[in-house]
């Protein structure tokens, strides 16, 4: 549970764009990837470029709209809608509201949202931690799961900062 906490935290400061800081875009460009995210300068300072995982203004109203607009068993979880700030700034949720958000609510509701490749990586990163998680664990997929935790891996370093891939690999493998 507690590396859910830990990357639906990174999730969803990611596409509120809470982790989008000038000095990733340095590193980017330092290291000589992905040059759609430099940052180019202008006359007095420099444009920013927006990721393709950060969420427009609609998308967060969207998303927050979706979460407002839950129901949830009673005592299944804690109210999502007071946890979730404006910002994407998650408070006072615990461990268990972090599995349930990355397992049963994340993954549904970023259908709608963002690019076809962001949003397919959210989507297996939840189906891989929803099957890590499982009471019950047939040892005769764990070939399976590796294969499509390496693809996940993959999307991971396609799709999002340096950062995360290096996350999922050291945490998981």
């Amino acid at each position: 549970m507690h590396y859910e906490k830990c990357f639906c935290e990174n999730i969803m400061k990611t596409i509120w764009g809470a982790k989008d800081y000038v000095v990733v875009q340095e590193d980017l460009k330092e290291c000589g990837i992905w040059p759609r995210l430099w940052l180019e300068p202008i006359v007095g300072g420099f444009f920013k470029p927006i990721a393709s995982y950060v969420l427009s203004n609609e998308e967060k109203d969207r998303f927050l709209q979706i979460i407002t607009d839950l129901k949830t068993p009673t005592r299944y979880v804690s109210s999502l809608k007071k946890r979730i700030s404006k910002d994407g700034d998650l408070k006072g949720m615990k461990s268990h509201d972090y599995l349930i958000m990355m397992q049963e609510v994340l993954h549904v509701y970023m259908c709608h949202l963002m690019e076809k490749g962001c949003r397919t990586t959210i989507i297996r990163l939840c189906h891989v931690f929803k099957r890590l998680c499982r009471k019950i664990m047939d040892l005769t997929t764990m070939g399976e799961l590796k294969k499509e935790m390496a693809m996940t891996l993959v999307l991971l370093e396609k799709e999002f900062p340096p950062g995360y891939y290096k996350l999922f690999h050291n945490r998981l493998f």
